[in-house]
């Protein structure tokens, strides 16, 4: 075991801890980019200096794209379950992946990638599956995406230069559409996009033509509901019949 790697394997996850139970948007996104910058470190032999340079570039900018359009005090759903508990499911699920470094085959990376890369897949699972808001969905899939590179750093070893600039790539895209998203549903009224405790709406009226109240055989309205009318919505009376028209000569 590389103490070294198991640091900066640390600090990765709990980047991924904070990302995934912060309610507070900036918080969120410095956990991001503490992973972001953790992430490539999580490897032997450690990458190129362009390589790192280039995965550091990268996390900054990714960082930038969230916060642009997320700024502001509007909090986030966070976790439900508190952060403690969160830093536990990721240690148990850490030491799953460094008890099974290979997955049955000869790994060629550090079990410490592998280990992180398992804490951050679980992490990512409660936000991609009970989350109701766009900005926790993203950094859901921010995570489950950082820690399947993770785990492919600990089975088949750091990749090459064109690998880490695919993975660059990769994380600004990422970044990005995640600060588009999130913005454009904060300027249309918030990042909720599943309301669980609203009520179901009723059926959508007529937009041509105007609900009419039909009338008994004496003329009269008859009280109660309305064949065609939705729950809720006052029919529109007709009104009094016009005189004709006399043209005068």
């Amino acid at each position: 075991m590389n103490v070294g790697l198991a640091i900066v394997a640390g600090i990765a996850v709990a980047g991924a801890v904070l990302a995934v139970s912060a309610r507070d948007v900036r918080a969120a996104v410095l956990g991001i980019l503490i992973l972001l910058l953790a992430a490539p470190l999580v490897a032997s032999p450690l990458p190129s200096p362009a390589a790192i340079l280039a995965r550091v570039a990268s996390g900054l900018l990714a960082a930038r794209f969230l916060t642009i359009g997320l700024r502001g005090e509007t909090p986030t759903a966070g976790t439900r379950i508190g952060w403690p508990a969160e830093a536990l499911a990721a240690a148990a699920a850490a030491v799953v992946g460094f008890g099974s470094h290979g997955l049955g085959a000869l790994p060629l990376g550090p079990a410490e990638a592998q280990a992180a890369g398992f804490a951050c897949i679980a992490l990512a699972i409660g936000p991609l599956v009970t989350a109701r808001d766009v900005l926790r969905l993203g950094i859901g899939a921010f995570v489950l995406v950082l820690g399947a590179v993770l785990v492919g750093i600990g089975l088949d070893g750091p990749p090459g230069d064109g690998g880490q600039l695919v993975s660059s790539f990769l994380t600004v895209a990422l970044g990005g559409a995640v600060g588009v998203i999130g913005a454009a549903a904060r300027s249309g009224g918030g990042y909720v996009a599943i309301d669980a405790t609203a009520e179901p709406r009723g059926p959508r009226p007529p937009d041509a033509h105007r609900l009419v109240a039909p009338r008994d055989d004496r003329g009269a309205v008859p009280v109660g509901p309305v064949a065609g009318v939705p729950p809720g919505r006052t029919p529109r009376r007709p009104g009094p019949p016009r005189p004709p028209t006399v043209d005068v000569p």
